[in-house]
């Protein structure tokens, strides 16, 4: 699908990954819907895609929340022509031992990165039907294919989201729907803030998921890993040689750095999720 003069509704939009695709989609030539907690919370979102000349409208909506979620699709509907790509990137990543942990926290962080975006989706299906052309992103993650330490309830999640994304692009695959799914490693964002990685789990730039994304709705691509060298880390030697992956990720500690941090979940979220 060509991107440019399409228009393209992101969750998450505010920072991190979602303000890169919102930024990247911009330049190609899109116009962006962005979804945050508060509309204040996506103002800087909306200047960088002003500036190249396309038209951005900001939403806020609790993804979690689907009485929510039903009324800003209603309005996201009916800016400008109506949007005809879908890129569920909102989420969050806490961390640390499963047991030392309230499951408050591991049951949000599968409602925000599984329930909420599986609601969504179920909502825009109906409507993408009508529409000439569609494609939903998800955004997963190398824990989604790989499961490790201190990322329990998350890898859970973002299996789940891989499954899910497998499963639909295959339920829609006589449709005009394209479904992709991506996969990054550690992104530079707040999130992963003060947690330390290897060269298994490179740092990476949240611009290169974007790129990612985009190529994605253009090729119309099943999956994509980000880099591409992490298909080979996370997919293809674990399937290989399930004891040599093990002892591999053991003597890097490829994902200690998330256990020894115990990420909570950003205060601002976790506040407007209580309200």
């Amino acid at each position: 699908m060509r991107v440019k003069d399409k228009t393209v509704l992101i969750t998450g939009a505010a920072r991190g990954i979602g303000q890169a695709i919102v930024i990247e989609f911009a330049k190609a030539g899109a116009d962006v819907i962005g979804v945050d907690l508060s509309l204040a919370d996506v103002q800087q979102t909306a200047e960088a895609v002003e500036k190249p000349g396309r038209t951005f409208k900001g939403l806020a909506c609790d993804i979690t929340d689907e009485t929510a979620v039903s009324m800003m699709l209603k309005e996201a509907q009916q800016f400008k022509s109506g949007f005809d790509i879908l890129v569920n990137n909102a989420g969050v990543l806490p961390s640390g031992p499963f047991m030392d942990r309230d499951f408050a926290v591991w049951r949000q962080t599968v409602e925000t990165n599984l329930t909420a975006l599986m609601v969504l989706t179920h909502l825009v299906l109906p409507y993408f039907l009508k529409r000439e052309n569609a494609h939903i992103v998800n955004i997963a993650s190398i824990a989604g294919k790989y499961g490790t330490e201190g990322l329990v309830a998350y890898s859970a999640s973002k299996h789940g989201v891989v499954g899910f994304s497998s499963a639909l692009r295959f339920e829609l695959q006589d449709t005009h729907i394209g479904v992709s799914c991506i996969f990054p490693s550690q992104v530079e964002t707040r999130l992963s803030e003060g947690v330390s990685n290897t060269f298994l789990t490179p740092l990476i730039p949240p611009r290169e998921v974007a790129q990612a994304v985009r190529k994605a709705v253009e090729k119309n691509l099943p999956e994509v890993y980000v880099p591409k060298s992490q298909r080979f880390v996370v997919s293809i030697v674990p399937s290989l040689s399930p004891r040599f992956a093990r002892w591999l990720n053991n003597l890097t500690g490829a994902s200690r750095g998330w256990l020894r941090a115990k990420k909570e979940i950003p205060a601002d979220l976790a506040k407007e999720r209580e309200a």
